[in-house]
């Protein structure tokens, strides 16, 4: 009798996981696409005209050809935006085109022909604007379904903008004399310090720092420290709270850097990803206006040897704790007109006509002096796309 209670179980048990597996097994097959699976984003970064080849896909081979219609979704580019707080734009018309409305899986295959997306022109594009283009899967000629987290395809276009920095070579630096003892720029409760960063070399002697932006014993990012004994790591020091990005740095390349302090934590990032974070809440106030040897500055702190041997451009300081999306998006430029809580915008691709002056383009004044002509980096491009 046990005997048999046993064979009941198992028997039911049986049935009990061959109906769940006959449910499991119910699907249907579907369009999408093509390398849309982990994420419905592309990015395409133009300095000029460009195109790149749109296909769909299908979860099974096809029987016979099938058509699949397609189409550019402006609306979209608002929803995104609600949904994920950001601020792109829809292209200008008249600046792409898409080649083929339909694509064709033929039958036997399960990838269609490309259809071509293509800007024409970048006439009518406003620098430092961020473009989307969403492409959407509009149906199928054989009535296949689509799978819903694949039938639009955001393209997002980023310029390559052409500009150039400065050399801080033979002890080179700029200060920003009127940022000294400003009230404004006492008890932030928020900041963000960003530049970009091209290293020729570290220092390997004294106290081993490397400058980059900031003022000494308050809010400094600077490359290299004795106490960490690598010359090539990035660190935010002051405060009482320094911080130490546990990667180091390399020569010879760009890199867009940035410090961000929300008030309770204070994170720095490289290239718009976040390296490493501490708690920032207990931290003595920010204060940009403080003086130590010398005021904020560039390229130097301290008024001794802590000079940057490299290149450096587009430099910024904000009254606000900007998203990781605002730091990857505008590392080559922001429009100080619509920029909110922008305190110090300096480009440092041009100079006044005394030669030496770095305006601020926040319009608050803080203008930059170098300490002697600039020597110029020649052309570079914004961003390094590998």
């Amino acid at each position: 009798m046990k005997f048999n209670h046993i064979l009941s179980g198992l028997a039911l048990s049986a049935a009990v996981l061959a109906a769940g597996c006959q449910k499991s097994l119910e699907y249907s097959d579907v369009v999408y696409f093509t390398g849309t699976e982990n994420s419905n984003i592309t990015n395409m970064y133009v300095d000029g005209p460009s195109s790149m080849g749109v296909t769909v896909t299908s979860s099974c081979k096809m029987a016979a050809d099938v058509q699949v219609a397609l189409a550019v979704d402006a609306a979209a580019v608002d929803a995104y935006n609600a949904l994920h707080g950001t601020d792109y734009r829809m292209l200008p018309a008249g600046s792409y085109r898409l080649s083929d409305d339909a694509v064709t899986i033929a039958e036997g295959t399960n990838v269609s022909t490309p259809s071509s997306f293509e800007i024409v022109s970048m006439d009518d594009f406003d620098e430092g604007a961020h473009y989307c283009v969403p492409l959407k899967i509009t149906g199928t000629s054989n009535g296949m379904g689509v799978l819903e987290a694949s039938r639009t395809q955001y393209i997002f276009i980023s310029q390559i903008t052409t500009t150039r920095g400065i050399n801080l070579k033979n002890s080179w630096y700029i200060t920003m004399d009127g940022m000294v003892d400003d009230p404004a720029l006492k008890d932030l409760p928020a900041c963000t310090m960003e530049i970009r960063m091209y290293a020729n070399g570290w220092r390997t002697s004294g106290h081993m720092i490397s400058s980059l932006i900031g003022v000494e014993e308050n809010f400094l990012l600077r490359v290299g420290d004795e106490s960490i004994k690598n010359p090539a790591q990035l660190q935010l020091a002051g405060r009482g709270t320094s911080i130490t990005a546990p990667n180091a740095l390399s020569l010879g390349r760009w890199y867009h850097i940035a410090v961000v302090d929300n008030g309770s934590e204070m994170t720095i990032y490289i290239d718009g990803n976040a390296e490493i974070s501490v708690d920032s809440s207990s931290s003595k106030a920010i204060n940009l206006g403080f003086y130590y040897n010398s005021p904020f500055a560039i390229g130097m702190s301290a008024a001794d040897v802590r000079y940057f041997n490299g290149y450096v451009s587009e430099a910024r300081v904000w009254k606000r704790a900007l998203t990781p999306t605002e730091l990857k998006n505008n590392q080559c430029y922001v429009d100080p007109a619509t920029a909110e809580g922008l305190i110090g915008y300096w480009r440092l691709d041009q100079v006044e006509d005394d030669g030496r002056t770095f305006t601020d383009l926040s319009g608050n004044g803080y203008h930059g002096k170098a300490s002697s002509n600039p020597i110029w980096t020649g052309e570079i491009k914004c961003p390094v796309v590998d």
